[in-house]
């Protein structure tokens, strides 16, 4: 009976004191976790940007993201001479530098910090593809590059197709192959010329059949009579005849090989008289090497 008494009064003191002692836990258990959060949000801020590089006179958003609703962002820009920024996170660039832009998000006590590195750099005035025409296999790419004055300009050319179902475009200038045929690529910048028009530079994109492109290739290299004739009139003939390989029925397949490069000489001749081009051309490299034997 003893034993009894005895294992029913310990059981009583211990429900006694889980009543008593577990309300003073549980809030420190709470308040640490809550502290855990706080933590973890205050290491979820990020800006969209870390880096930028402005043209002068441009302007861009910095924005913070996962802030709470009560929470409160405020910008300030180590060098406002170079580039500004006002309440709601828009920099203007003002003058060629480098400088800080620093985001504060502050949510009661809590105090977090966020820069973003700001470089400008002036803008371009001139613009120039590094090729005026490029063969492609379908389904092929190729990176184009661009060269811009001054070196030092912080614009980036804007790329864009005249026909993105032949060949499309990427932001960066990454060109790949959709379909046979032509198309034009252009390569802008924001200055403008005396007509009020955006300076810009093209380049030809032909599109074939991959085992032709070293043969299309090969065959310009061994016409150099083609730089006798005008850019237009040969842009015009190239793209008439590319573009017109297959009816639109497709009643017929479109030439390869061999039968495509005596195609396309067989077009060019009638187009641009390639005959008189050549002569012209034999007649030129004679002057030079008279010339140069002198």
């Amino acid at each position: 009976m003893k034993k009894k008494f005895l294992c029913k009064y310990m059981v009583f003191l211990c429900l006694i004191f889980c009543f008593l002692f577990l309300p003073c836990i549980l809030p420190v258990s709470e308040n640490i976790a809550k502290a855990s959060e706080t933590e973890k949000e205050k290491n979820d801020y990020r800006l969209n940007l870390r880096s930028v590089t402005l043209v002068n006179g441009k302007s861009f958003n910095l924005k913070v993201y996962n802030i709470e609703n009560d929470a409160k962002v405020t910008y300030k820009s180590a060098n406002p001479e170079i580039a500004s920024v006002n309440d709601d996170g828009t920099v203007t660039a003002h003058k060629v530098g480098v400088t800080t832009i620093t985001a504060t998000v502050k949510r009661g006590t809590n105090s977090t910090s966020l820069t973003c590195d700001i470089t400008v750099g002036p803008p371009a005035f001139s613009i120039k593809m590094t090729r005026s025409m490029i063969i492609l296999g379908l389904e092929q790419n190729d990176l184009l590059e661009v060269i811009m004055k001054p070196s030092n300009t912080a614009e980036l050319a804007k790329f864009s197709s005249y026909d993105p179902s032949i060949v499309s475009v990427s932001s960066g200038g990454r060109i790949t192959a959709k379909k046979i045929g032509m198309t034009y690529i252009f390569a802008e910048i924001d200055a403008t010329t005396s007509e009020g028009y955006r300076k810009f530079d093209t380049c030809k994109v032909i599109v074939c059949n991959p085992d032709d492109v070293s043969l299309l290739k090969n065959y310009f290299a061994t016409h150099p009579e083609l730089s006798l004739v005008s850019e237009s009139g040969l842009s015009n003939a190239l793209y008439e005849f590319f573009n017109n390989l297959q009816p639109a029925d497709g009643s017929m397949e479109i030439p390869k090989g061999d039968a495509l490069i005596g195609a396309l000489d067989k077009y060019l001749n009638e187009k641009l008289n390639l005959t008189e081009a050549k002569k012209k051309y034999d007649e030129m490299m004679q002057l030079i090497k008279e010339a140069q034997s002198q």
